[in-house]
């Protein structure tokens, strides 16, 4: 795998500009005025914290990757972008800029990718990384077909787009250059936990990445929330992403396993480390599983079956090992449940269809326990919701809820 363009967002990704963004509304594209330009610079000025990115830090970056094409795509006004590159990166050339008057849709729409990626004679998407810092530059890159990175740096305070971009699960969260390097050589380095075991990469200053996504119940049923670890990513069959969606190796293995009775190793060591990891200064600890709804086959049943047979405790622990055991059947769904999927339910019928025909089967085995209930594809994240709630009123002590795959759509 070999990125040969690397785009960059320019607010709040290469600048730090929240400041200006009187500066870039449309009522201001093709404004090219001297009071204008003037009053942008004046503002610009006022901060000494502006570069994200230095301009020593962009030119070692194309020291090290000498083969590679260097461009922006912002939302921004051309004259707006322009001006604000040349002052901070005077002594830098970059291959392309492509600003709002250069499409005809910009983000999160994939046109100015494929425009930088034409006229550069870059033929692959996946050889294009999008650099940016919020969720409309994870769905950008997706649509496109190609890598989507997110830098953390501006990310104080964090607004809702930096959460939502968390929720998309893009390719790599980092921060800063030195990170963005080591993306560059080597793009899985940053992937989702369950992705990286499946690729058979062991690189080299690699993190074990597995991501906490928040998920909330409806206001109409008293709101609140609960985090959901993710391992990896399911994208939908969707037009928009469908690039995306057919070199996506999760994508397929789950696919594939729909009504599987045996699963990839690589599942069941990405289970074993969540657990090595979850359990640690932990009571004893129960694995359960969503259970399968009526009619349907128990999929999920028969992962944790293997999952169990394949656990090994950790090497090395801190304090006393818990206690970790398996049973399937702690959950259950009654008669009337349906599939959500199948039935095409929207978020509330999904949440009313769970609520009303889950329930614990087996309220004696949690009782004082750590639990971790473990699902494969968690879109609304109704029944991992309802699972927590219903396990913490049935007397665990705590409840961690894992998914395999966070279902990625199009927007």
């Amino acid at each position: 795998m070999s990125i040969q363009l690397c785009l960059f967002d320019l607010d709040n990704t290469l600048l730090r500009t929240r400041d200006l963004e009187g500066f870039r509304g449309r009522e201001n594209v093709n404004n090219t005025s001297r009071e204008y330009t003037r009053g942008l610079l004046r503002e610009y000025d006022r901060r000494d914290d502006r570069l994200l990115y230095t301009p020593e830090q962009l030119a070692d970056l194309q020291d090290e990757f000498p083969e590679m094409r260097w461009g922006v795509f912002t939302r921004a006004p051309r004259h707006y972008a322009t001006t604000l590159l040349e002052e901070a990166y005077s002594d830098l050339e970059w291959d392309i800029v492509v600003a709002y008057e250069d499409v005809r849709n910009t983000k999160p729409h994939p046109e100015g990718i494929e425009i930088a990626a034409r006229r550069l004679g870059i033929r692959r998407r996946d050889q294009v990384a999008l650099v940016g810092d919020e969720k409309t530059d994870v769905v950008c890159a997706y649509r496109a077909g190609s890598w989507s990175f997110i830098d953390q740096t501006s990310w104080q305070p964090r607004i809702n787009e930096h959460w939502y971009a968390i929720e998309r699960v893009p390719d790599a969260l980092f921060e800063g250059a030195a990170e963005l390097g080591a993306l560059l050589a080597e793009p899985f380095l940053g992937v989702p936990e369950l992705e990286y075991l499946i690729t058979g990469e062991r690189l080299e200053g690699r993190k074990r990445r597995i991501d906490k996504v928040n998920h909330f119940f409806p206001r109409n049923i008293g709101g609140g929330y609960v985090p959901i670890h993710i391992m990896g990513r399911l994208f939908g069959e969707y037009e928009e992403i469908r690039f995306r969606r057919g070199r996506h190796a999760l994508t397929d293995q789950i696919i594939a396993h729909k009504d599987a009775n045996a699963f990839p190793g690589e599942w069941i060591e990405a289970l074993q480390r969540f657990v090595h990891l979850d359990t640690i200064g932990k009571p004893d600890t129960l694995v359960t599983v969503v259970p399968f709804k009526p009619g349907r086959t128990p999929r999920l049943e028969r992962l944790l079956d293997q999952f169990g047979r394949a656990y090994q405790p950790p090497r090395v622990s801190i304090g006393r090992t818990p206690a970790v055991s398996f049973r399937p059947d702690v959950l259950a769904f009654r008669p009337g449940a349906v599939s959500s999927h199948g039935n095409h339910l929207n978020a509330d019928q999904r949440f009313a269809n769970v609520g009303d025909n889950l329930h614990v089967a087996r309220p004696q085995d949690v009782q004082g326990k750590h639990v971790i209930v473990i699902d494969d594809v968690v879109t609304t994240g109704a029944t991992l919701l309802w699972s927590h709630r219903y396990l913490r009123e049935a007397g665990a002590r705590s409840v961690s809820c894992l998914s395999l795959a966070q279902a990625i759509g199009a927007n």
